[in-house]
C-alpha cells in the first residue's frame, strides 16, 4: 500500500505560505485598526475563507497549473507554472493596496519551492527538503470590488494573482 504524500501543487502552496509568514515574522509586519492598534498580518492557507480567521490576512491558494511545455525535443521534463491566487483582506481602507505592493515586492525575486515529507515524530512539523527554486510571474493585481453591505472580509480586498514556474 503507497500512502501518497504532498504533490508538487501543495509544496508550492506551502512554501510559499512558509516564504510569506517567514517574512511577516521577520520584519514584525502589522496594520493599524481602527482604534490605531497594531495588529499582526496573519498568513493562512486555502479557497475556502474561514471566519475564525483574524484580519488582516494574506491568503494562499493554488488555482491552476496552466502551463507544462517541454523543455526541448525528445525529453519528458517540462517548465511547468502553478497559478497560484493572494488574496489579501484588511481592516481599513488602503491597506490592502499596501499589503498587496509588500507582497509583490517580498515575491518578486523568487523562492525556494520545498518537498515536504511526513515527520513521524512531530506530525506539525513535515520534514522539508529544497525541490525547486520557483520564479514568480504576476498575471493579474487588482482591489477586489465590494458591495455596500460587505462584511468585513470583503470590504478591504485585494487580489494578486500569478505563475509560480519551476523546470523538471
Amino acid at each position: 500500500m503507497t500512502i501518497l504524500h504532498w504533490q508538487i501543487g501543495t509544496n508550492i502552496e506551502n512554501s510559499l505560505i512558509e516564504f510569506l509568514r517567514d517574512k511577516v515574522s521577520t520584519q514584525s509586519l502589522q496594520l493599524l485598526d481602527v482604534n490605531g492598534v497594531a495588529k499582526t498580518v496573519n498568513v493562512y492557507a486555502g479557497r475556502e475563507l474561514n471566519n475564525s480567521w483574524s484580519l488582516p490576512l494574506i491568503q494562499v491558494y493554488l488555482d491552476s497549473k496552466p502551463d507544462a511545455n517541454r523543455l526541448e525535443i525528445g525529453s519528458n521534463k517540462r517548465l511547468r507554472s502553478f497559478q497560484v491566487i493572494i488574496d489579501i483582506r484588511t481592516l481599513l481602507p488602503g491597506q490592502e493596496t499596501n499589503l498587496a505592493d509588500w507582497v509583490e515586492s517580498e515575491i518578486n525575486d523568487g523562492l525556494t519551492i520545498y518537498d515536504y515529507t511526513p515527520n513521524l515524530s512531530n506530525v506539525d512539523l513535515p520534514t522539508k527538503t529544497v525541490l525547486h527554486y520557483g520564479r514568480v510571474d504576476f498575471i493579474t493585481s487588482l482591489p477586489v470590488l465590494s458591495w455596500d453591505d460587505a462584511d468585513v472580509y470583503d470590504k478591504n480586498r485585494y487580489r494578486i494573482t500569478c505563475k509560480i514556474w519551476i523546470n523538471g
